[in-house]
């Protein structure tokens, strides 16, 4: 079984294509996986992301804006995980992703009511949590994980093979296409063209953890 760490920009335009890719190839695979999204926020995510979507020809929003932005929709990915569960929570992020993903410009508190709607999430309940050393918490052990793992950058990906004794896990940079999380995923076959894919991949396209 894998264990998938995905750390991503809870407005990221890289980390939505990132997470379409590794949930359709978990798919596609059929293997058995335990997924984990784990939302950060910080003033260098902040300035990837904005210098992307200029390079994909957007118009993103400003820095603070930008910034207050993240950071309130972290907030609120942090409640509805804590009320709801993790699987709503990331179904939150991933529809508003889905829906800034070309015009970030558009983020207003009239968009996130409409995506917690659509996710049957109660808007009231989660604002009157916003604030609460609950969401402190929750937000501080996911920092806490970025800082143990020196995850600087999203999307950042992190696996760890569970059927292999003593694996270090993997941690790959920004954006992944099918081929190479196909590769890696079919690395835990123990025929060796598979054990030199995942050399490969060990050597030159990741770090060990």
């Amino acid at each position: 079984m894998f264990e998938i760490f995905l750390f991503i920009n809870p407005l990221g335009i890289y980390c939505y294509d990132t997470e379409k890719q590794i949930t359709q190839t978990i798919k596609d695979l059929r293997i058995d996986a335990c997924y984990h999204f784990v939302p950060i926020a910080n003033v260098g995510v902040v300035q990837d992301d904005i210098i992307r979507r200029r390079r994909d020809h957007q118009k993103p929003m400003g820095v603070s804006s930008y910034t207050l932005a993240t950071n309130e929709t972290l907030e609120i990915y942090h409640a509805i995980k804590l009320v709801y569960g993790n699987k709503k929570a990331r179904n939150f992020i991933f529809n508003l992703q889905q829906k800034l993903n070309y015009d970030s410009s558009c983020y207003c508190r009239d968009l996130l009511q409409k995506v917690m709607k659509e996710e049957r999430v109660n808007y009231a309940e989660i604002e009157s949590l916003l604030k609460s050393n609950h969401i402190k918490d929750s937000i501080a052990q996911d920092q806490k994980l970025a800082q143990q793992w020196h995850v600087k950058k999203t999307p950042t990906t992190v696996i760890f093979d569970e059927d292999k004794e003593n694996d270090s896990g993997i941690l790959l940079e920004g954006t992944l296409d099918q081929d190479t999380l196909m590769n890696i995923f079919s690395a835990s076959n123990p025929s060796p063209a598979a054990s030199k894919t995942f050399q490969l991949f060990s050597t030159n396209h990741l770090r060990l953890i």
